[in-house]
């Protein structure tokens, strides 16, 4: 579960800490309160993309830190981001990617954003979420290595059979590129920390001169710091031997005087080393330019870029080898397109199995979000004459919400209400599949009413009896479920907005809920009585 929240300068939080517990959490407040915000920080926590337009208006860094506790051990996630874009990460106290967070998170939470549910309309997240709750990954996984395998021996074929012209050409291409990548040795981190030291270079020659001017003021002018603050000591050493009473004010000037002086040593040694170095600088800027050249042709990051080098290597081995033997490479293709059809067909197995009953766990959660007589279901079609990297099945999930009609492909039937409901339904199922002991909802009740929104609310809440569950609503009837109630509210103080958080008593409560149920700011008595009803009811259920 997470623990404990604590956000700095991240949009308009300036400084946030927060406790959570265990089942239901929901975040209310105002339209433009900034609801959200505590969802986008904890995903930019767990390594989603980030913007130096999230540091705070007026700050230089923002952080984010999480702690969550999973299978009995604490697990603390950090990560910082400057005004340069420049993003730092930290997995229990030590630096790591931010790919790190990504995948250490993953296990631990998963997200339902404001618009996810229009993924679902989308045919290869049908087919990763059919996959995700068969826990097909692992032969998915096979089926693309096997694809890779087919598509690789198709190109050594290729290679074998094309004139000895083209083949020197794509030689010549691939090894030119190989060489630049290789040449170019970009190291992990070398671009943030040549990055870090450009501006010091560049800046020689005035960093030299301010040190410079500091450390005169400071030390060597005539009625310097140290030397008007030593006169001031002498004074107030011989006032000490006439009025005790001033000992103490005596050792604090005689103690600044110290600190002064170790200020103007270090002072010293930094603009003695502050120096222009015209070399560095052209081989700082050198090396920026190549490492900008090879990010541009071969990958925006160095494991992309990694990849295509392996890639290459790959394409030489094929090119220069391809005239060996056209029959072993054709025999080869052969193999490798078996294997891929054997395969794939398990594969279409497996979905076939996966999907009945991922079919019928759905409809009935369905069931249970104000769908009377609603009919979902999963249609795997095998087309073994359009094969791809995920297989040869077209993955469809058809839906009707009407009885007597047929059942539809979902993308051209369900409203924005109703594809809401249906994507909690599926979370739920594959909360169940997943064991992900944390999960987010940003607005899931989009769309939905105050009838349906009971059923929302209930159904979130019996979905954190085994999770912990984070909800961001904006209706009451899915807030009263709640088992902690956190307040998100704008302030603008000076001219500055500022977003807070604080987590409500039982009285703020029936505020809140009232506040919601009437749209007004100050509950009525008769606001708060329905507010009453429908948090006593919530707890019946």
């Amino acid at each position: 579960m997470l623990e404990r929240l604590r956000i700095r300068n991240f949009a308009l939080i300036e400084e946030l800490e927060l406790d959570f517990r265990t089942g239901l959490n929901v975040l209310t407040g105002e339209t433009g309160a900034g609801k959200s915000i505590l969802v986008s920080a904890l995903g930019f926590l767990l390594g989603q993309r980030s913007s130096s337009e999230l540091v705070r208006s007026g700050a230089r860094l923002l952080e984010v830190e999480g702690s969550f506790s999973a299978s009995g051990r604490k697990i603390v996630f950090r990560r910082e981001l400057d005004l340069k874009g420049r993003t730092r990460a930290f997995l229990d106290g030590r630096q790591v990617p931010v790919s790190a967070l990504a995948d250490a998170g993953a296990g631990l939470v998963d997200f339902h954003g404001q618009h996810d549910h229009q993924s679902l309309l989308r045919a290869e997240e049908q087919r990763a979420l059919l996959d995700r709750f068969g826990r097909l990954a692992g032969d998915a996984a096979a089926v693309g290595k096997a694809w890779e395998a087919m598509a690789d021996a198709e190109a050594r074929l290729g290679a074998a059979r094309m004139s000895e012209d083209e083949r020197e050409r794509f030689l010549d291409l691939a090894r030119y590129q190989l060489a630049e990548i290789e040449a170019a040795a970009v190291k992990e981190g070398e671009e943030e920390e040549l990055q870090s030291s450009y501006p010091r270079l560049k800046n020689s020659d005035k960093i030299a001169r301010l040190s410079g001017e500091a450390y005169d003021a400071l030390f060597s002018d005539e009625g310097s710091a140290v030397e008007l603050v030593s006169k001031a000591a002498a004074r107030l050493a011989d006032l000490a031997d006439l009025d005790p009473a001033l000992a103490s004010l005596s050792d604090t000037l005689s103690s600044a005087r110290i600190s002064l002086e170790d200020a103007a040593s270090e002072l010293r040694a930094y603009r003695d080393s502050a120096g222009a170095d015209p070399a560095r600088l052209e081989e700082v800027i050198a090396r920026l330019e190549k490492i900008s050249g090879v990010k541009k042709k071969y990958g925006t990051s160095l494991p992309e870029i990694e990849a295509k080098a392996e890639e290459l290597r790959a394409r030489l081995d094929s090119l220069e080898n391809a005239g060996a033997n056209e029959a072993a490479l054709s025999a080869a293709l052969e193999k490798a397109r078996a294997r891929f059809s054997d395969l794939a067909s398990e594969l279409h197995s497996a979905r076939l199995a996966a999907a009945k009953k991922l079919s019928k766990a759905v409809e009935a959660e369905l069931g249970g979000l104000g769908f009377a007589q609603v009919r979902f279901s999963v249609s795997v079609e095998a087309d073994e004459s359009s094969p791809c990297r995920s297989g040869i099945d077209s993955v469809e999930f058809l839906f009707c919400p009407n009885p007597g009609e047929p059942a539809r492909p979902l993308r051209g039937t369900a409203s924005g209400g109703e594809l809401s409901r249906v994507m909690l339904g599926l979370k739920t199922v594959l909360a169940d599949a997943d064991r992900v002991p944390v999960m987010v909802f940003d607005e899931v009740d989009t769309g939905v009413g105050a009838v349906v929104g009971r059923l929302v609310g209930d159904k979130l809440a019996r979905l954190a009896a085994a999770k912990q569950v984070f909800c961001v609503t904006h209706l009451p009837q899915v807030a009263a479920f709640g088992g902690a109630h956190f307040f998100v509210e704008k302030t603008v103080k000076g001219g500055v907005s500022s977003v807070g958080v604080r987590l409500l008593d039982a009285p703020a409560r029936e505020a809140e809920i009232a506040r919601m149920l009437g749209g007004k700011r100050r509950s009525t008595d008769l606001g708060l009585k329905h507010a009453r009803e429908l948090l006593a009811e919530s707890v019946q259920r």
